[in-house]
């Protein structure tokens, strides 16, 4: 990313690429959300929140139960799915909410 965002939240997180998982660190500004892998084979990803439809919180899966909440789920408007596995999802949807909230697009959350 070239320009300098101001960072609302940020945390460890794996952005989930199929069955693989891809380690790095996401970023929340007021456009983007932005996950650095730690690794430099892989890709930085950018979501810009206007190409956003819904954002909401997930829980992981085990023997079929829904039972961790630790993912981020974005659903892009163009169809694409983003999932990020994160520590505190709380803490995440309540800073994704404020940001929202500040341009007006409260409704993206789920």
């Amino acid at each position: 990313m070239e320009e300098e965002l101001e960072v609302i939240h940020k945390g460890l997180a794996n952005a989930k690429n199929g069955f693989k998982a891809v380690p790095g660190k996401l970023y929340l500004t007021k456009t983007y959300i932005v996950h650095k892998p730690n690794d430099y084979f892989d890709e930085e990803i950018n979501i810009s929140l206007d190409s956003v439809r819904k954002i909401r919180g997930v829980r992981t899966k085990i023997l079929g139960k829904a039972l961790i909440p630790n993912i981020l789920e974005i659903d892009m408007i163009s169809g694409e799915k983003y999932q990020f596995v994160v520590n505190k999802q709380k803490k995440w949807l309540e800073a994704v909410a404020k940001v929202l909230e500040s341009r007006g697009e409260s409704q993206k959350l789920a």
